[in-house]
């Protein structure tokens, strides 16, 4: 527990390299792409209710 309270003072290894910014990229491409596919799918079921 302490290792992780000691980490979360520092700006941590993800931080000092950058690849903090990947990580928040490739989220954002997954909940983007989430969002269109339920997206699709409320029009298809809409169509079909019709």
């Amino acid at each position: 527990m302490f290792q992780l309270l000691q980490a979360a003072n520092n700006n941590g290894l993800m931080v000092q390299n950058g690849k903090i910014f990947l990580v928040m990229t490739i989220v954002s491409i997954i909940l983007i792409g989430l969002f269109l596919y339920v997206a699709s799918i409320d029009k298809k079921i809409t169509n079909l209710e019709k």
